[in-house]
């Protein structure tokens, strides 16, 4: 019996070394592949939101008549290239302009001063990563076909969200913007009139 139980033998030092060696190198993959994953994960938000306003916005030319400027809401997590956004509640807290109004389209739409999301129709629920503007386009600029055609969608910079809007607008631009990771750089997605939500900084968190 003390013969038999001192022939069982456990691992060897060399075979420890290699089975630490081996999860190491598993997690050294599997961990930045699932950080990305989180990453794009969140960037779902952008994407749905925009997809929202984008319908909402013409939804709203075809009954008003003009493609409205919404200022960067909410206003306090503006992306900077040197931190990572926070959740941030959205807020219906800004007191949009009375429904049936007219002066929403007659010469120039009052904005920034009392536009809003809830005035197209539009209110996330809960808290956001990203911050969201809509930039319409005058007649003579470049109409935004493509999704990220807009002014500034493929820089390295926040924006600063569109002014204006006038019954003779041609188009629109809406964008979400954020900086998911912290690095340098900020991601931007956009929508425009006649696209849906597109990654304009693909790789890009």
């Amino acid at each position: 019996m003390l013969k038999s139980f001192r022939k069982q033998e456990g691992f060897t030092l060399i075979e420890l070394m290699i089975v630490v060696a081996i999860i190491g190198i598993l997690a050294a993959i599997a961990i930045p592949n699932f950080l990305t994953y989180q990453l794009k994960s969140r960037q779902a938000e952008a994407k749905t939101n925009l997809q929202a306003i984008r319908t909402s916005l013409v939804s709203f030319q075809a009954e008003r008549g003009c493609y409205v400027a919404v200022p960067i809401w909410p206003t306090t997590n503006t992306p900077t290239t040197t931190a990572k956004n926070s959740p941030t509640p959205w807020s219906t807290a800004t007191t949009p302009v009375a429904s049936g109004t007219t002066t929403y389209c007659v010469s120039t739409y009052n904005v920034p001063a009392t536009a809003a999301f809830t005035d197209i129709g539009f209110v996330a629920t809960g808290s956001v990563m990203y911050q969201y503007t809509t930039m319409p386009v005058a007649t003579g600029a470049t109409r935004p076909v493509l999704a990220c055609a807009g002014a500034g969608m493929t820089g390295n910079a926040a924006l600063t969200g569109g002014t204006g809007g006038a019954a003779t607008d041609i188009g629109f631009s809406a964008v979400a913007q954020s900086n998911l990771d912290g690095d340098g750089t900020i991601s931007i997605w956009g929508a425009s009139q006649d696209n849906g939500a597109a990654d304009c900084k693909v790789g890009v968190f």
